[in-house]
């Protein structure tokens, strides 16, 4: 705490102050008041309740002191009573302090007065008390009693300050002529007091104030910073480790100027304004100050919101960090992951010699340990290791955390011996993440591009040169260029006379504001700028040496840069590099079509006028309409869409959309005109296709388009008989869609079956260019269109049936591909839009009437005793969607994405494993009836058996399509909500059930495997990390869980494995990525090729030995996709089993509406955890989670149970 300090000043008001003496424009008063207004400002700058003040006027007018009715205490009034001084009572201070018109007043009585005041308010208390007395001595005084004065004073440790104008001071070297006899008597009474009293200071007033430009070093209390032991090894768990009781001080600390607060003026035109509450007691006189009051909204953007945006509350916002122009959300749960649970410590982890320390490391304020007071063990203790490092020469290097959760910092610590104390100086050092190590080419010598190591070349300095700077510099030598008080030479720049400028500075101008507020600001103070520029002797000095070294390194002063136009080249620098580019200097240029997209965007960037990014559109429509002008068909249609969509959307970014829609409708009428190399209509289309037509008011506030007027500028003229046209040539089922359908995984894309047969818009725009040459009739295309169609389907469906090859109960070839029938009857309802569903629904209804399939069936081993799946050829099922497309003139075919398409291409036999039998061939049937089934194949039972796990698992996932096919698409479920949050109880539950936590002790034999992947940000985003963690419930029978699975933890084997290939890269925009920090065993580094061979060993102890397998994840959908990249099917390790995700589980449990990060879970369940984002971390910390959300479940439903129990009881 700091200390307590009451002071009191006797001012001396009498008549004689206002008049002016020893060449002084000033009145003795206001001269005086300098030194007084500098104390008073200085604590209220301290705003301070311990620093109390009191002001007692002398020779005043009035009488007004406590002691007034006895004799000899006239003309003495109270001015302020102690009491924090603030800036009001500064003000009203202020204007009491003024000349009186009397000469009587007895100062001694005044002194009486103020040691009676300073006994009043401090009783008996701790407190520093000092009295100041200025006076000109020129009252009457009555010297009587100053030895019992005296006596009081020191009785009650009062320190006596007498400031005296004009007083004789030997020492100061001030002696006052014709100094009037009163005056003479009065100087010789108060030093007699002075020097009876103890620490009393007696002296000329003039040198108090020569003294106030000069900052005065403010003394403060130390600062402990920690308390507690520090160690080398961990105590805990080794007896022999070293441990000392210490304390942990400041020796230095940054200072900082005074800060201000920001307030306004109150306006008389608004009275409802709120003054605010003055600030540290500062009120200016006649002003009230107002709040500055900030009102903040934000908006989205809603398409439905008038404008185009809405309004959002701010409990509704996230965090975000701006990345480009994307705003990356970061919720709190995952903001956690960069802060570490960290306890109170203080711990040396190495040494290193005071020769091998660089000092350009130190960062940071310096800090000082001692031992404990009154603990002689660890004086003792501390002191040999203070002096085994100063006789080692070395240093200690150490971790310290002051506080539990403070984040901990690395430090110095550096021996320091010193007569009376023995202790360690610390100084932060950085981490390494702090050090950004820049490499520089060798000053005294080149590398050439050969390798050869010259040291003669114009690049590097000569002898001669080097010689000048070595004369330059010690010739500005500073160290002994000043003087001390024996004239021998000195340091220029001693450390105690070099103050801050900034904060005294502000200081110094803050306080004179405060005093005389009507008054400028007075020039900074000299002795602040006496180090600011070099001393002129000396600069005089070295000025030959300086232009020695301007000769020898032939400087030559650089060329101002000429502004405006210029006539000539501009000067280029000798190396040919472009200045400009490399100070990111941005030019304002032309834009290359070579280039367009990066460089429009840089020309946006260095805009500052409307006119600027006017013309930067116009380079860029330009740009547009070249590439669709010279397009040789629609080679660079693409690249124009790109140019466009850009420009679109960095206008619409600028608020200038005007700029695009102008553009625009300039652009329809030259391709309605046939102005951009002929027809190029087809280009609109794309345009439309890919909704880049104009800007609306929705989009865009400031656009003065309506959404109706938008979309009838995007509809070609001409459209309607383009459309009747194509519909004559291709039939009716050629239609206008304004997009894709949202549900039809088949619009717009060509087909991607083996026909290829889609006639897409390039095929009919080709067809029609065709016909329009060679003068051909609708009905002679269409004729020949449909005769070369048909004469490939029956091509293709003659291959597909030729069943020659097939032997019933035998297999075929591995290579042939199989479609399975429920995926084959499920396609209408997955890959088929709105539009076309009612039309293609009855041929799959009627999938068997008149129809020819080959059917074959394939057993699991597994499930021995189960009927067969079927699946057909899959070049059969092409041959049925085309001849759907040829009937109804749709585009139907096998969806092109690797997810859907592969499930409609299997193949079997890898390793031997089962491959699927011929059953039959089904010719119109109505139905599909096989009774009995054949039994399964005792070899395709022992072929499964003798394949590898890797081998087993490919083919479970493959039988999973062929049991499940495709999920219907679910329709609207009002009770969807209810639904889900079942499921979820019912995953917490069954967890439960697995851990044998619902009374069954023995639980269910298990292996958890829970798997987590981290792939790279950067596209194509590859897996650069794969982290599993197994728990085997047979190692956790009899332990106890203890809190939050606490007991089960050691039971967790977890394994990091980091591809080769990608061990170098690291993600940090996202996420911070931390691949280097396992922290729970050691990282394995497979190559990409065999990285499914490495996660294969070590599912293979748990996959041979028959063991029922559960997969956990958190929010596990994306690891199994990655898994399934990886090439193994986790749901058909599983045994189709549902995976235990603890997202969905700790909803189920704390009962959130919905799901949280992992850092989140585990703060919830207070499970410490670190380096998050580390593929084996997370799988590790998730099992964790996992098993705390089991326990704390079955830890409250117990505590619910009880409750009741003794309600009942």
């Amino acid at each position: 705490m700091a200390e307590k300090e009451a002071t009191i000043f006797i001012l001396d008001l009498g008549s004689t102050m206002a008049q002016t003496h020893s060449g002084r424009s000033q009145s003795d008063l206001d001269w005086s008041m300098q030194y007084v207004w500098d104390k008073i400002t200085d604590i209220v700058a301290a705003n301070r309740k311990t620093l109390c003040v009191g002001v007692v006027g002398l020779r005043t007018d009035e009488t007004d002191n406590k002691l007034q009715d006895d004799e000899g205490y006239e003309n003495i009034s109270v001015l302020q009573e102690m009491g924090p001084m603030t800036m009001s009572s500064l003000r009203d201070l202020q204007s009491l302090v003024k000349p009186s018109n009397t000469w009587a007043g007895d100062a001694v009585s005044a002194i009486v007065v103020a040691v009676d005041m300073m006994d009043t308010f401090t009783k008996k208390l701790k407190w520093n008390r000092k009295i100041f007395l200025i006076t000109d001595g020129q009252g009457p005084i009555d010297a009587d009693d100053l030895s019992d004065i005296s006596k009081k004073m020191n009785d009650s440790n009062i320190q006596l300050t007498i400031l005296g104008v004009d007083f004789d001071d030997p020492d100061y070297g001030f002696k006052e002529e014709d100094k009037p006899g009163t005056k003479e008597d009065n100087e010789k009474a108060l030093r007699s007091l002075v020097n009876d009293c103890k620490d009393g200071v007696f002296a000329n007033i003039a040198e108090a104030i020569d003294e106030l430009d000069t900052p005065r070093i403010k003394g403060v209390k130390p600062y402990k910073t920690y308390d507690g032991p520090l160690t080398l090894g961990d105590p805990e768990t080794f007896p022999a480790a070293m441990s000392i009781n210490v304390e942990r001080y400041f020796k230095t600390h940054l200072a900082r100027p005074l800060t201000a607060s920001t307030v306004v003026i109150k306006s008389e035109g608004a009275p409802d304004a709120e003054p605010t509450q003055p600030t540290q007691g500062d009120e200016m006189e006649g002003v009230e100050f107002s709040a500055v009051k900030q009102a903040r909204s934000y908006k989205v953007n809603d398409p439905d919101a008038p404008g185009g945006k809405r309004d959002v509350e701010f409990d509704d916002l996230a965090k975000g960090y701006e990345y480009g122009r994307t705003a990356v959300h970061i919720s709190d749960s995952e903001h956690n992951i960069t802060k570490i649970d960290t306890q109170k410590s203080f711990s040396i982890v190495g040494f290193i010699p005071c020769a091998k320390y660089e000092p350009f490391l130190n960062l940071g304020e310096t800090c000082v340990t001692i031992a404990s007071k009154f603990d002689a063990k660890s004086a003792l203790a501390l002191s040999s290791l203070v002096w085994a490092l100063s006789e080692l020469e070395s240093y200690a290097i150490a971790r310290i955390v002051t506080k539990d959760g403070k984040d901990p910092l690395l430090v110095l610590l550096a021996p320091g011996v010193e007569p009376d104390m023995e202790c360690l100086y610390d100084i932060p050092l950085p981490f390494a993440e702090d050090i950004r190590s820049y490499q520089f080419p060798p000053l005294d010598r080149v590398v050439t591009v050969t390798g050869q190591t010259v040291t003669k070349h114009r690049l590097l300095p000569t002898d001669e040169l080097n010689d000048a700077m070595s004369d330059y510099v010690d010739a500005m030598d500073l160290s002994a260029y000043g003087m001390d008080d024996e004239g021998e030479p000195a340091e220029y720049v001693p450390i105690d006379d070099t103050f801050n400028p900034t904060i005294h500075r502000v200081n110094h101008a803050v306080k004179s504001r405060a005093v005389y507020p009507e008054k400028p600001v007075p020039d900074t103070p000299s002795i602040l700028l006496r180090f600011a520029q070099p001393p002129q002797d000396l600069i005089e000095k070295v000025q030959s040496k300086a232009d020695a070294l301007i000769e020898v390194a032939d400087v030559k002063k650089v060329p101002p840069k000429v502004k405006g136009k210029r006539g000539r080249e501009t000067v280029k620098p000798i190396s040919g590099l472009d200045v400009d580019a490399l100070l990111g200097e941005e030019e304002k240029g032309e834009i290359s079509p070579n280039n367009a997209v990066p460089e429009f965007k840089q020309v946006l960037a260095a805009t500052e006028e409307v006119s600027e990014i006017e013309d930067a559109a116009k380079q860029m429509g330009t740009i547009i309409s070249t590439f669709v002008t010279e397009s040789f068909g629609d080679d660079k249609y693409q690249r124009a869409l790109e140019c466009l969509g850009v420009m679109r959307e960095e206008l619409i970014n600028l608020e200038e959309p005007g700029f695009y829609n102008t553009f625009m409708e300039g652009m329809k009428k030259k391709l309605l005109s046939g102005d951009m190399g002929g027809d190029r209509r087809d280009f609109w289309f794309k345009v439309r296709w890919g909704r880049l037509g104009l800007i609306d008011n929705k989009q865009s506030e400031v656009s003065d388009v309506t959404p109706e007027q938008a979309d009838e500028i995007a509809v070609m003229t001409d459209l309607e008989s383009r459309l009747e046209k194509l519909q004559e040539l291709l039939g009716n089922g050629v239609k206008l869609a304004e997009s894709p359908h949202e549900d039809s995984d088949t619009a717009y894309e060509p087909c991607g079956n083996s026909f290829g047969m889609v006639m897409d818009d390039e095929y009919i725009r080709n067809e029609e260019r065709w016909m329009a040459r060679e003068q051909v009739s609708p009905e002679q295309l269409r004729a020949e269109a449909d005769a070369a169609r048909k004469e490939l389907f029956e091509s293709n469906k003659k291959k597909a049936f030729d069943n020659s090859d097939f032997r019933i109960g035998q297999t075929v070839d591995e290579e042939f591909l199989f479609c399975p029938f429920k995926v084959v009857v499920s396609y209408p309802e997955r890959f088929v839009g709105k539009g076309n569903k009612p039309r293609t629904k009855p041929f799959f209804t009627e999938i068997l009437k008149d129809r020819t399939w080959d059917f074959f069936y394939l057993h699991n081993p597994l499930e021995p005793a189960r009927d067969p799946y079927l699946l057909v050829p899959s070049s059969q099922f092409e041959v049925f969607l085309e001849e759907i497309n040829l009937k109804l003139y749709t585009f139907l075919r096998i969806p092109t994405g690797s997810m859907n398409k592969d499930k409609f291409y299997l193949k079997f036999g890898e390793g031997g494993t089962p491959r699927p039998r011929y059953l039959r061939r089904s010719l119109e049937s109505t139905s599909l009836d096989i009774r009995p089934w054949p039994a399964i194949d005792p070899d395709d039972i022992e072929a499964f058996k003798a394949a590898t796990p890797r081998e087993q698992l490919t083919w479970r996932s493959k039988m999973r399509v062929v049991k499940t096919g495709f999920a219907a698409k679910r329709m609207a479920d009002p009770d969807k909500a209810a639904r889900k949050k079942g499921h979820r109880d019912q995953m917490l539950r069954n967890t439960l059930s697995y851990l044998g936590l619902l009374g069954d002790p023995d639980g269910h034999d298990i292996v958890f495997i829970c798997v987590d992947v981290e792939a790279i940000e950067r596209k194509p985003h590859p897996i650069s990390e794969v982290g599993i963690a197994i728990l085997d419930t047979r190692d956790i029978k009899g332990v106890d869980h203890k809190d939050v699975g606490r007991g089960w933890w050691p039971k967790i084997k977890t394994h990091h494995l980091r591809v080769h290939e990608y061990a170098g890269l690291r993600n940090y925009q996202f996420v911070k990525g931390c691949p280097d920090s396992f922290d729970f065993g050691t990282s394995t580094f497979p190559q990409k090729a065999v990285l499914q061979e490495a996660i294969m060993n070590i599912f293979n102890p748990y996959i041979l030995s028959e063991r029922e397998i559960i997969v956990v994840g958190h929010d596990a959908r994306q690891d199994i996709t990655y898994f399934n990249e990886i090439g193994i099917d986790l749901r058909a390790l599983a045994g189709l089993k549902e995976p235990v995700d603890t997202q969905q589980i700790h909803q189920a449990w704390c009962g959130a509406p919905n799901g949280r990060g992992l850092v989140a879970v585990l703060n919830d369940l207070g499970i410490p955890n670190k380096n998050l984002h580390n593929a084996g971390n997370d799988a590790h910390y998730t099992l964790c989670a996992m098993l705390g959300i089991a326990v704390q479940e079955v830890c409250g439903n117990e505590q619910q149970s009880n409750e009741l129990l003794n309600k009942v009881d």
